[in-house]
């Protein structure tokens, strides 16, 4: 699943792509990923829409049109976006695809079908951990109010910090050299201030990453820039072996020696 970092790249090459763009036909090849929509009524909704722009919010990316109405999109675990030209085949396993008026047709697809297109509707949102209202007060409240909840279940619930999956929750740890099986109420105030610096530089560093890497991608992950989540000959950086444990369910992975 794309996290926080290729995200805020798709979005700002996704607007670079289709702002300005009128969206001429849309076309349903799946129900489930419109719900509660039905396909005619989500064809209703967007067809005839110009696209002003695509924002990140979380691991959510949303398409805002002309007329102030706002597109949920939600690639989940294994949706996947396409540009192609006006003609080109359709990609095996699309869910729906909005042909523009520049002869581009954007294709989202998803052969497990949980990608979703949803009306966006305004409400409270979870803080984002790149925006302004993360502050060290919000984290090491945050922290307080969970002492007892490991780091790493704390920055993947998107009901807590939104857009920070298992794989940069792994590397923000490994950058603020604290084990993410560590529960937040064990923290001292320095290890607090490591953590948060952690997380604001290792997903902005990572932004420009792939930004520099992937010139102009919207789809998959990109994870060359990783330290430790994933890496196949299961060494940190400085050659010290990496462990595995679950936390929360989830793989996870550090090195002993670095992170204390």
């Amino acid at each position: 699943m794309p996290e926080l970092p290729d995200l805020e790249v798709f979005a700002e090459n996704l607007t670079k792509y289709t702002a300005g763009k009128k969206i001429k036909k849309v076309e349903v090849f799946k129900d489930k990923p419109v719900l509660p929509l039905k396909p005619h009524e989500f064809i209703t909704f967007a067809e005839g829409k110009i696209i002003k722009a695509v924002k990140r919010f979380g691991k959510q990316l949303l398409f805002t049109f002309d007329d102030g109405k706002t597109l949920l999109l939600h690639l989940m675990l294994h949706g996947e976006l396409y540009y192609i030209n006006e003609g080109e085949k359709i990609p095996d396993y699309s869910v729906a695809a909005f042909h523009l008026s520049d002869k581009k047709v954007l294709v989202f697809k998803d052969h497990t079908q949980w990608l979703k297109l949803r009306l966006h509707t305004e409400g409270e949102h979870v803080i984002d951990p790149i925006s302004k209202a993360f502050t060290t007060v919000f984290f090491k409240t945050l922290l307080s109010q969970k002492a007892k909840t490991t780091l790493k279940e704390i920055m993947i619930d998107q009901e807590n910090i939104t857009g920070i999956g298992s794989a940069y929750a792994d590397e923000i740890c490994y950058n603020a050299k604290i084990r993410p099986q560590r529960l937040a109420g064990d923290l001292d105030d320095k290890e607090i201030k490591a953590l948060y610096k952690a997380v604001v530089s290792t997903l902005t560093d990572a932004v420009k990453v792939i930004k520099k890497a992937t010139k102009g991608n919207i789809t998959g992950e990109y994870t060359e820039h990783f330290a430790v989540h994933g890496k196949k000959k299961g060494v940190c950086p400085l050659g010290h072996k990496t462990a595995t444990l679950k936390i929360g369910g989830r793989g996870s992975v550090y090195c002993a020696k670095c992170q204390k």
